[in-house]
């Protein structure tokens, strides 16, 4: 009996842990594609992001083109594609805020507990939290491009990051068409 105990407990640590894993993917969902990548300690790990983040820079690649960010209180500064990133930060309370150039683009964005809106790059957003309050819904454009169901999750581990850190990951995510 002691046993099957100790494997229970074993098998629920174990699926506690690849659940905790799950809650620490960032994503974006649409029709046409999928975009998943591991938030850690080190930075963004998947198949189409290898990123690096400290507490100053984002750097490493992001579908298969260099990511060269350098991130303060209230700035995105560097090159994404080897394109000009230019961005200004600012937080007030349950709001992050960016404006500026992204990849050579015009780009503002706004993260609220409620919204996810704006442009980033070639893609303009208009999400919503869905009642779960786990992640946000609604559409795209990405130059001709119309979507009408879009998901983004941001973990918590995300979340915690500086506001040019957070705002710099989720640009990257999300100019992608």
């Amino acid at each position: 009996m002691r046993i099957a105990r100790i494997l229970t407990v074993a098998a629920l640590l174990a699926g506690g842990s690849a659940l905790a894993k799950r809650n620490d993917t960032v994503e974006l969902r649409t029709p046409r594609t999928t975009v998943r990548a591991n938030v850690d300690a080190q930075g963004l790990h998947g198949p189409d992001l290898q990123l690096q983040m400290t507490d100053t820079a984002l750097k490493g690649q992001a579908f298969q083109q260099p990511v060269d960010l350098k991130l303060s209180d209230q700035r995105i500064q560097g090159t994404v594609n080897q394109e000009p990133v230019d961005l200004s930060v600012r937080e007030r309370p349950e709001v992050v805020e960016m404006a500026g150039t992204f990849a050579g683009q015009p780009s503002s964005l706004t993260l609220s507990p409620d919204e996810l809106t704006g442009t980033v790059g070639p893609c303009g957003y208009n999400l919503i939290i869905e009642r779960d309050r786990k992640h946000y819904r609604g559409t795209r454009a990405c130059g001709e491009q119309r979507d009408n169901d879009v998901f983004v999750a941001i973990p918590q581990s995300l979340e915690k990051q500086s506001p040019s850190g957070r705002m710099a990951a989720l640009s990257v995510l999300l100019s992608h068409p």
